[in-house]
């Protein structure tokens, strides 16, 4: 094989000679010796042409046509000249090829190094070892923790977010160059002194996004001055969600009596739901010991809320009746709010387009059949305008996925009833409605229904509606003036977020009339959360750092 090829491939700076080539059908090997008369010392410094010995290196490059290479480097030893150096005998380098006690040339590292950014340590192996550049997951990871990185120019617009090491344990900070879309770094800890120590050594940054943790706020305000703070928009959107959803839930009578009233509008309408019905008494289902349990669970949720309103009747906090209580404190201000206990009953099937057909699929069932094609085709006949999904959903939800009748009959409506109420929407649900308004859904109704029934509480999402409007840069009001209205109203949940809107009132309104946001970093805190999971959630800061640095 001509040598001369792969002469003109080795690094000029390499300083090496091939003396020859081999080839076994299996693997290439390429002899280099060394052309440089002399070699420095790595200790003192000076040149040595002394050579006491000479050993072999086989260094293991990337595959040529699919072959293994590997260089056959007879490397040499030398004598230091300099007397006062305590490395008597050193051996000569070649950096242009290899590094020291490196058994892979650079190039090979360097494509390891792209397969472990890419994969990690376990699939990155695989794949190298399928790419002919083998390599253990420990040495794929090292080669990314290893590895130098390019310096970053000096941010003037950075992003700010935590992400969960652990989730509920750990958390870390993450830094986005927002001019860039890149990240900058990751912190330790999301208290902020990391934080304060990364702005004070970068006094240069004009523009913070951030959202509302009160850690950042103090950080970004005691060690970077200068800096334009811009609250983050949806997080400003979300926390007018949660006030809407309070204000609601100290009107849950209210929202029964019009979910009723919607219920009542659409079973007069419904053909469907006029046809007549037998007077037989429905067979009731035996009580289970799910059934009991859950009961229990209530009975005691129903104690905690009469305790709950009793104490707070009397004047205690809420934490000190979550002490008394050994409940959480969140659940003693859900239950302040509400005026009577909640009931999620878990595992409540909701109403669908199917249950009006509930006898005629019994009678199916208990004809044998099991095909939801069949089922499904034989409803189209009868005027069904569902989905085939939904069919074959609600036939596994009776029968199960095994196709044979089992535990699951009790969604099975007796043939004698007709299902005609839907449970009122939750405090959560209309909340969202609001945000996102939908006319002509249920929750639609039943919203409209509240706010002719009860204007104060009209009055209260309404304003709640145009600070949305103002948050999505749609309005003309600003944040002093909405403030002043929620006084004259007094809706204490409003009065609440309005008192902590202001408090942060300029980074409020720098949301709403700039146009930066923290939307980058949060798609950044989604990739690395990917990155995360693809390692199974044990990779440590230092390699997650180096794969979320390095693109």
């Amino acid at each position: 094989m001509d040598a001369s090829i792969f002469a003109a491939l080795l690094p000029a700076d390499a300083l090496v000679r091939i003396q020859c080539v081999k080839f076994d059908r299996t693997s290439l090997v390429v002899e280099l010796v060394t052309t440089q008369p002399f070699a420095p010392c790595p200790r003192s410094g000076q040149n040595s042409s002394t050579v006491q010995g000479r050993y072999r290196r086989l260094i293991r490059d990337r595959p040529c046509l699919g072959h293994p290479l590997t260089l056959s480097l007879m490397a040499r030893k030398f004598t230091c000249q300099s007397h006062d150096c305590p490395q008597v005998v050193f051996c000569e380098r070649v950096p242009g090829l290899t590094e020291k006690y490196a058994r892979t040339t650079g190039e090979m590292s360097l494509s390891q190094r792209a397969i472990g950014l890419a994969l990690g340590g376990e699939a990155g192996a695989r794949l190298a070892a399928k790419l002919g550049l083998s390599a253990s997951p420990d040495t794929i990871l090292r080669r990314i923790k290893n590895a130098s990185q390019e310096p970053l120019p000096r941010p003037r617009y950075v992003g700010i977010d935590d992400w969960a090491l652990r989730k509920g344990q750990v958390y870390g900070t993450i830094l986005i160059d927002l001019e860039r879309g890149t990240v900058i770094d990751l912190l330790h800890g999301r208290d902020g002194e990391a934080l304060t120590n990364w702005l004070s050594a970068n006094p240069q940054v004009e523009v913070i996004t951030r959202d509302r943790w009160p850690a950042y706020i103090e950080a970004a305000t005691s060690a970077a001055p200068q800096a334009k703070q811009v609250a983050d928009r949806y997080h400003l959107l979300c926390n007018v969600r949660e006030a809407i959803k309070k204000v609601l839930s100290r009107h849950g009578d209210e929202i029964r009596i019009a979910s009723a009233a919607v219920n009542r509008e659409g079973f007069s309408q419904d053909p469907a739901m006029e046809t007549p019905v037998a007077s037989a008494e429905p067979t009731l289902e035996p009580r289970t010991e799910k059934d009991a349990r859950r009961e229990d669970k209530q009975r005691l949720r129903e104690e905690h809320f009469k305790e709950v309103k009793e104490l707070t009747a009397r004047g205690d906090w809420c934490r000190q009746i979550a002490r008394s209580l050994g409940v959480d404190v969140q659940s003693v201000r859900r239950y302040r709010r509400l005026d009577r206990c909640p009931n999620w009953n878990p595992g409540r099937l909701p109403p669908t387009r199917l249950d009006p057909h509930a006898p005629l699929i019994k009678e199916w069932i208990g004809a044998g059949n099991r095909n939801s094609t069949d089922l499904f085709k034989l409803l189209k006949a009868q005027g069904f305008a569902g989905s085939y999904d939904a069919t074959r959903l609600y036939l596994n939800r009776i029968i199960g996925s095994s196709g044979r009748p089992g535990p699951r009959t009790s969604s099975i409506q007796h043939p004698n009833t007709v299902r005609s109420r839907q449970p009122a929407p939750s405090f959560r649900k209309l909340s969202f409605r609001i945000m996102n308004p939908k006319p002509k859904g249920r929750s639609a109704k039943i919203l409209e229904r509240i706010r002719i029934q009860n204007p104060k509480l009209a009055a209260a999402l309404c304003l709640a509606e145009e600070l949305i409007d103002l948050f999505r840069q749609k309005g003309s009001m600003t944040l002093a003036g909405w403030k002043s209205k929620v006084d004259d109203l007094g809706a204490t949940d409003l009065k609440n977020l309005a008192a902590s809107l202001i408090q942060d009132s300029k980074a409020v309104e720098a949301a709403i009339s700039t146009t930066w946001s923290n939307g980058p970093v949060e798609g950044q805190v989604n990739r690395l959360k990917t990155i995360k999971r693809q390692m199974y959630g044990r990779a440590g800061m230092r390699l997650l750092k180096a794969r979320v640095l390095n693109k």
